[in-house]
C-alpha cells in the first residue's frame, strides 16, 4: 500500500501529556484505528471517507487532512495543525 503524505498535525494521544505527529493518510487511520476516544460521529466517517478516498486517488491529501482535523476537534482530542498561509490584498496584490 503508497502511503500519501500531508502536510503535519499534532494531536493529544491517550496517553497523559504524550503528542503524535502525523504526516500522512496512514498514520491517521492508525490514529483513528489505535487513539480515537469515544463513538463514532458523521465527522469521523466523513474522516474514514475521506482518507479511502485519498488512498484511492479521488481526494488530495490536503483534504483528506482537514477532514481529520475536524473530526478530531469534534471529538475534544488537541489538534495543532499549520494552516494555510492568510492572504493579505493590498491594491489588488496578493501579499
Amino acid at each position: 500500500m503508497e502511503d500519501k503524505p500531508f502536510k503535519e498535525v499534532t494531536v493529544l494521544t491517550r496517553q497523559l501529556g504524550k503528542m503524535n505527529v502525523i504526516t500522512s493518510i496512514m498514520q491517521a487511520a492508525e490514529f483513528i484505528v489505535n487513539e480515537w476516544p469515544g463513538t463514532d460521529t458523521e465527522r469521523l466517517d466523513m474522516a474514514k471517507h475521506a482518507l479511502l478516498e485519498c488512498y484511492d486517488g479521488k481526494l488530495s491529501p490536503g483534504v483528506a487532512r482537514m477532514a481529520f482535523i475536524e473530526a478530531a476537534k469534534e471529538a475534544d482530542i488537541y489538534v495543532q495543525a499549520v494552516g494555510r498561509p492568510a492572504i493579505h490584498r493590498q491594491a489588488g496584490k496578493v501579499a
